[in-house]
């Protein structure tokens, strides 16, 4: 019966590095696996960034184009003011 007990114990032990090799395979393969999600979800927020991004570009584009607009219609008012002060004058 002894005999039979050591000869289970040493088997446990020669297994047992086996076990730990899957494990580490597991473990890597699920690492992958975390890296890869992280990598999909980091690119698509870098995705929606950019999106937004470009919008907010062409906002600006659009805000700055209409105060050149209204600036262009003021200088134009505030010229035809002056020239009607300076009429008044002479």
């Amino acid at each position: 019966m002894q005999k039979f007990t050591v000869f289970i114990f040493q088997n446990l032990k020669l297994l047992q590095p086996r076990q730990l090799a899957y494990h580490y395979c597991i473990n890597r393969y699920l690492d992958k696996i975390y890296e890869k999600g992280r990598a999909e979800e980091n690119v698509h927020f870098l995705k929606k960034q950019r999106e937004q991004l470009s919008s907010l570009r062409t906002k600006l584009i659009k805000e700055k184009e209409a105060i050149r607009k209204r600036m262009n219609i003021l200088d134009g008012e505030i010229e035809s003011i002056k020239m009607k002060n300076t009429k008044r004058e002479n």
